[in-house]
Order: structure tokens, then sequence, then C-alpha cells
């Protein structure tokens, strides 16, 4: 049975490594559910050390979230659940 919350969405960030997982997941959430999935760009760093910054004007903790790298790095694929009100 499915919850579908008012005011929360679903986020599988899925391994760049198991497309596969991803289509699968993508055909069991169809468009319009509150579920979303996607695959994991990330490579790294893009700036380069060529190039120093007087300071860092990015939020660290905005887009890196150590748990959803950890899971990822242990299994294809983590669970995020977004607050959306």
């Amino acid at each position: 049975m499915r919850r579908n919350l008012v005011g929360e969405h679903h986020l599988f960030i899925v391994s760049r490594d198991a497309p596969d997982v991803a289509q699968f997941l993508i055909e069991q959430f169809p468009r319009g559910s509150n579920v979303s999935v996607v695959l994991d760009r990330r490579r790294g760093e893009r700036r380069s050390a060529l190039s120093p910054v007087q300071s860092e004007r990015r939020a660290r903790d905005r887009r890196r979230r150590a748990d959803v790298e950890r899971e990822l790095c242990l299994h294809t694929h983590a669970f995020v659940t977004l607050n959306c009100e």
C-alpha cells in the first residue's frame, strides 16, 4: 500500500553504475506520483586547484549529504524524503 502524503515528495537517487535499477524504479513510479527517480550525476569537485577562490560562497551542506553519499557507496540507490511545505 502506497501512502501519498500532502507536502511530501520522495526521491530515489540511483548510482550511475546501476542504470537498470533506475529504469526499474522509473517504471514503478510513473510521472505525477510523489516519487522521482534520478541518476547520480556527481563526478567530484568541479573546481580546479589552479584557480583558488578567496572565500567559499556556496553553502557546503546545501548540496552534500553524508548519509546519501554513504548509501550510494554501499548500495545501488539512496531514498530521500523531502518536505515540501
